[in-house]
Order: structure tokens, then C-alpha cells, then sequence
């Protein structure tokens, strides 16, 4: 048993293990702390707030102070040499785990633990992140909507997460899982940090539970995924999104105990 943090009244509320990593979250905090797993010794703190802020850059006055002056680390998930992040502001952040043996030290870790944010994220909290591994040549089929008028001018940029409506065409997509690993994001609303306040799409569905699917490898594409009735879905390239069921701790449990059905 050791003591983490000075404040005894702030509970851990986030955990992960990641070889001889430990990292640690405390309530009400925007600082992931690690630790070493054998001799407890803290090793580094990371700032999560400067990454979240320049996400935000783009948002509302008024909801980027809000989110700011409340912010905090919600989620914690150790997949394929990255941490990711999920935060209050609905901001998505991975950061590159430093290689940590039984002699390491807070001396000799000196590389710089930079957190990157993803442009895609949520409106609101991120719930919960989560992983899952996928047989071979496991296929995951999407009804993308096509919208020709949001289509990005830059070829190099990833196409926005489009919101699937009922009256818009869609055309399935059949996406090939490179990687057997893919991560999930659960939270409240979609949202597209590279867009400013004047877009048409500020506030839709921003109470709306959404699932973000990334594929871990660089991200290059997207899809919707958008069905009212989606069992526990899978989760770095984001490769989808979609609406989770009210329901959702229910499937979970399923999920645990080996139960989960997945719809193709």
C-alpha cells in the first residue's frame, strides 16, 4: 500500500497497468500520474489540460471556459504502447508509453510525455474507454452517409464523422480490419473539433450516446454507424460512430461474461 497524491480526500477514479506502468488518475483531476508496478516510486505527471484547451480552441467562448474550469480525467485505457485518455470536455488524447524496466527511475525517464488530441471526440463526458480484439479478417460493414457538401478540399485530410440522419442516402461500406485491435470511445454526443461555433451541426444529438470506433493505426478514415439499436459495439484509425442504447451497462455485463453478439 502506498499514498498517491498529498490530498487524502480525492479518490482514485481511474486505473491502468501497462507492463511496469501504473497510471493513475485522481477525482476531480486533469494530471495522469505513473507509477512504477514494483517499487511504487512516481515516476512522472502529466498535464492533460493544455492538449484539451488547444482542442477547444475552436468552440464556443462560453462552453470552452466551462469545460476548462471543470475539467478532468474520465476514462483511462493502456492498448498497443498508447494510453488513451478520455476527459470531461469529451476531448480523446493518446500519449506514447515510455518503455519502463525494473531499474527505471523518475531520473532516467527524460523523454517528454506529450499528449496528442484527436480531432474527433464527444460533445459531453467520455464514459468509458474500452478494447477488443478481432478474429482474422474480421470485416466491419458501416452505412456511411455521403454528403458531397462537407467533403474536406484537402485530399491529406480525414473525411469529417458525418451525422447519420434518416431522410440522407446512405451506401454500406465494408471496411477491412488491418488490425485486430480496435478501441472504443462511449460519451455523450459526436463532435468534430476542427469545426468552429458557426456550423450547422452545433448542439445535434449532443445528448445522444455515441460509440467512436478506432482501429489502432494512424487516423486516416472515417465511417457512421448509426442504429438505434447497436449491441455493445466495438472500438487508430477512427472508423466509425454511432448511437449505444440506454441500456449500455447491461451490455457491458454481457460483453464480460463472454455473451456479446455482434451485428455485421
Amino acid at each position: 500500500m502506498f499514498h498517491v497524491g498529498q490530498d487524502s480526500n480525492r479518490c482514485v477514479t481511474s486505473m491502468v497497468g501497462y507492463g511496469q506502468g501504473v497510471w493513475i488518475a485522481l477525482q476531480s483531476s486533469a494530471q495522469v500520474r505513473l507509477y512504477h508496478a514494483t517499487t511504487y516510486e512516481s515516476l512522472t505527471e502529466v498535464d492533460v489540460a493544455p492538449a484539451v484547451h488547444k482542442m477547444l480552441a475552436g468552440s464556443d467562448a462560453i462552453i470552452r471556459q466551462h469545460k476548462a474550469a471543470c475539467l478532468r480525467i474520465t476514462a483511462l485505457l493502456a492498448c498497443k504502447d498508447l494510453l488513451w485518455i478520455g476527459t470531461s470536455a469529451g476531448v480523446v488524447l493518446t500519449l506514447t508509453i515510455p518503455a519502463i524496466s525494473t531499474s527505471t527511475s523518475t531520473s532516467s525517464l527524460r523523454i517528454p510525455l506529450v499528449p496528442m488530441g484527436s480531432a474527433h471526440g464527444h460533445t459531453g463526458h467520455v464514459r468509458f474507454l474500452t478494447s477488443i480484439e478481432l478474429p482474422e479478417d474480421f470485416e466491419l460493414a458501416f452505412p456511411v452517409t455521403r454528403d458531397q457538401g462537407n467533403s474536406p478540399q484537402d485530399h491529406e485530410t480525414p473525411p469529417a464523422l458525418q451525422r447519420s440522419e434518416t431522410t440522407k442516402r446512405r451506401a454500406s461500406t465494408i471496411l477491412q480490419a488491418k488490425s485486430n485491435m480496435l478501441v472504443i470511445s462511449g460519451g455523450d454526443g459526436y463532435e468534430d473539433f476542427r469545426l468552429t461555433n458557426s456550423s450547422e451541426t452545433v448542439g445535434r444529438d449532443d445528448s445522444t450516446n455515441h460509440l467512436l470506433l478506432w482501429r489502432t493505426l494512424f487516423c486516416a478514415y472515417m465511417a457512421v454507424y448509426h442504429k438505434a439499436q447497436v449491441k455493445y459495439f466495438i472500438l487508430y484509425t477512427l472508423i466509425g460512430a454511432g448511437i449505444f442504447p440506454e441500456n449500455w451497462e447491461e451490455e457491458k455485463q454481457e460483453r464480460e461474461s463472454g455473451e456479446l453478439h455482434i451485428n455485421k
